[in-house]
């Protein structure tokens, strides 16, 4: 299931975590998935100088969810006392996610490689410019 493109949620006010909130991650969660997906539709518009704007926000979701982990490694309580619902619904915006990370990293993969074969192609045509020059 992929979620719907431009519905952009807002980053959840992080407080240290201390009192773990369902709602806060499924926040967390949802703002992530619209930022790769955003980071998506730049690459493929191929507007990379808009790219570094979401950086800073997706360090901070990351590192936000990254707190979560770590925590429901340790004690998973706030989730287990949540509704069915709302645990399925948080299981479903996961799996949107890890979606939605494969497709970014595939086109960050993509996008560099093709990077990379246009720098070598022009270094190649810089460097045989030279050569004919020095040698013709």
């Amino acid at each position: 299931m992929q979620p719907q493109a431009n519905h952009h949620h807002p980053l959840p006010q992080a407080h240290a975590i201390k009192v773990l909130s369902i709602d806060e991650l499924m926040q967390a969660t949802l703002r992530l998935s619209d930022l790769l997906q955003e980071e998506s539709q730049l690459i493929q518009e191929m507007r990379f100088k808009d790219l570094p704007k979401l950086q800073e926000e997706k360090i901070k979701l990351t590192a936000l969810l990254e707190m979560y982990q770590q925590r429901l490694a340790t004690d998973a309580s706030f989730v287990r006392s949540a509704d069915e619902k709302v645990r399925e619904e948080l299981l479903l915006l996961t799996d949107d996610l890890a979606y939605t990370v494969e497709e970014n990293f595939r086109q960050v993969s993509t996008a560099r490689a093709v990077n990379s074969r246009i720098m070598q192609a022009m270094m190649d045509g810089m460097n045989d410019q030279h050569r004919t020059g020095t040698y013709g």
